[in-house]
């Protein structure tokens, strides 16, 4: 079930999509398979895996914390010289060059760099797009290619990405999507200084409720909770600029 906060006009619109047909639109590509590594003796914490060839995640925070989980080959994402469980690799990913400063490390508890990372990666395409053909002669489109750490106005810290129509005296609009440190699981999305959207991703709420669904219909959510973070981000796209023509009339 996709959890969203909206009025009551778009959630109505929401339940009216249905379910949507299965594609592989939001499947990750699959890592190849790691090669062939002796037993350690160590079991691999992931469900169903009965491989001894487990090692550790080597992920640490800034506090110098280190996740507890053991993954063996099949299952464990090598990046550079470091082998992470799923989890942690998708926030080494997330961060980018700031990976390599062990004092930028998020929380190892902390997922809002991944779910910025994963949900900016799939919408990225489309609000390029969108700014792309609200953009008036002289304008361009910008866009961060990872997840940033920034504050709030009461200093909480959050994890964001965003897209900006700028021109050469500066920035026109952005279109931030951000999830704050202190809420891990739900996603925020404003254009320019107006909030426009706020959710919990399905698959995080069903995660969090232990449920477990068929593929078509996780692809199916997903693809329902994407299209209302779109359509939503388009018609406050839209309504910027109508204010912005009022204003040079």
């Amino acid at each position: 079930m996709v959890t969203v906060e909206t009025p009551r006009k778009e959630a109505s619109a929401l339940r009216r999509l249905g379910a949507l047909p299965a594609t592989a639109l939001f499947r990750r590509k699959e890592h190849d398979a790691a090669p062939a590594r002796p037993a350690t003796g160590i079991a691999c914490t992931m469900r169903g895996c009965a491989n001894l060839t487990a090692q550790l995640c080597a992920y640490r925070d800034r506090r110098e914390r280190s996740c507890s989980v053991t993954i063996c080959p099949a299952h464990a994402i090598s990046l550079g010289a470091n082998t992470y469980c799923r989890r942690h690799a998708g926030t080494v990913q997330a961060i980018g060059e700031l990976s390599g400063d062990p004092s930028g490390h998020p929380d190892i508890d902390d997922r809002a760099p991944s779910l910025v990372d994963w949900i900016g990666r799939d919408l990225d395409k489309d609000i390029r797009t969108l700014l792309a053909r609200a953009a008036r002669p002289g304008e361009s489109v910008i866009s961060d290619h990872v997840a940033r750490r920034a504050h709030d106005f009461h200093r909480n810290a959050r994890w964001e990405r965003s897209w900006r129509l700028v021109e050469h005296t500066g920035p026109v609009l952005n279109v931030t999507l951000h999830v704050a440190e202190d809420n891990d699981s739900l996603v925020h999305v404003r254009v320019g200084c107006e909030a426009v959207a706020g959710g919990v991703p399905p698959w995080i709420a069903r995660r969090r409720d232990g449920q477990d669904v068929e593929a078509a219909i996780d692809i199916s959510q997903r693809q329902l909770f994407y299209r209302y973070l779109e359509e939503t981000i388009s018609e406050a796209v839209v309504r910027f600029r109508d204010r912005s023509d009022s204003i040079e009339q």
